[in-house]
């Protein structure tokens, strides 16, 4: 079989996988039981933007903020991270950390990706799984379109090392939007595959500290908005190159994951503006919204 037949049928196979996990994830948000978020306290400005409907502020407790970027020349850009009681956030599956189906399913794939032109993920985060950024809840849908967004926002993966585009889900899907940031030697790495994958756009950076010259291509090609969902090694990047403007943290009540995996290695200048606790099932939950003091 030839290389353009072999993508072909493979990309249908991966067409039909994504049909399942589309439904799969669906199904799994609607049969979810959502306990309410109750805030503590909300130190927001009245100027600073916040978004929601009627869904999501009952289940949220309010409006959800989205700092501006603090460069007109970047994107916006939020951080997102379950990490367990003791700090830890390195597992193969984030829910396993215990933060909750409402930081599940009106959060992580809700509030923080509902206005995002794009979601950043390191390549730990898609390799070895079928993963396809959004939002799934019909209520969030519907408030994504309502907004003038397209069904999912662009798949950003950065990989300095370069990765295997044949397995992972998003990189075989010809209808997503998908950009890979890498380097010279991650890009020679990928040439073929990428090649044969004209679907996908290679960001090429000269070195691993010019995040900030590809955050510019990005909003000169239309990006305003960027929700990164992790990994650590790549969060910490995006906060080191002053990136990032709001941290979404849902603390669990419980200890676990790999030890020493702290979302950042050290001490963060932030603010903390919202903070929220969990009710019901998700007793003991606590969620942040920090801002960072860029």
């Amino acid at each position: 079989m030839t290389t353009a037949r072999r993508l072909r049928a493979g990309a249908l196979a991966h067409q039909d996988q994504f049909a399942h996990y589309a439904a799969r994830k669906t199904a799994a948000a609607l049969a979810a039981t959502l306990p309410l978020l109750v805030t503590d306290f909300d130190l927001a400005v009245d100027n600073l933007p916040a978004i929601g409907n009627a869904w999501t502020r009952r289940r949220f407790d309010g409006g959800f903020y989205l700092s501006p970027a603090v460069n007109p020349d970047w994107p916006a850009c939020s951080l997102v991270f379950v990490q367990s009681v003791d700090g830890n956030t390195g597992t193969p599956s984030p829910a396993a950390l215990g933060g909750g189906a409402t930081d599940t399913h009106v959060i992580y794939e809700g509030l923080s990706q509902v206005t995002a032109d794009a979601v950043l993920a390191g390549a730990d985060t898609v390799r070895g799984g079928d993963v396809v950024f959004g939002v799934w809840h019909p209520h969030l849908v519907r408030m994504r379109t309502a907004l003038g967004q397209p069904r999912y926002p662009i798949q950003i993966v950065a990989t300095l090392h370069g990765m295997d585009l044949d397995a992972p889900m998003l990189f075989n899907l010809p209808e997503l939007r998908v950009q890979v940031i890498t380097i010279a030697a991650g890009a020679y790495k990928m040439h073929d595959q990428l090649k044969a994958r004209p679907w996908i756009q290679p960001i090429v950076m000269k070195r691993a500290e010019d995040l900030p010259r590809v955050f510019e291509a990005l909003r000169r090609a239309g990006v305003a908005r960027i929700s990164a969902v992790g990994g650590r090694h790549l969060a910490t990047q995006l906060i080191d190159a002053g990136l990032v403007q709001d941290l979404y943290v849902t603390t669990s009540p419980r200890p676990g994951g790999e030890a020493d995996t702290p979302f950042y290695p050290g001490s963060l200048p932030a603010r903390v503006l919202v903070r929220k606790h969990g009710t019901g099932a998700d007793a003991g939950v606590t969620f942040e919204h920090r801002v960072l003091l860029n």
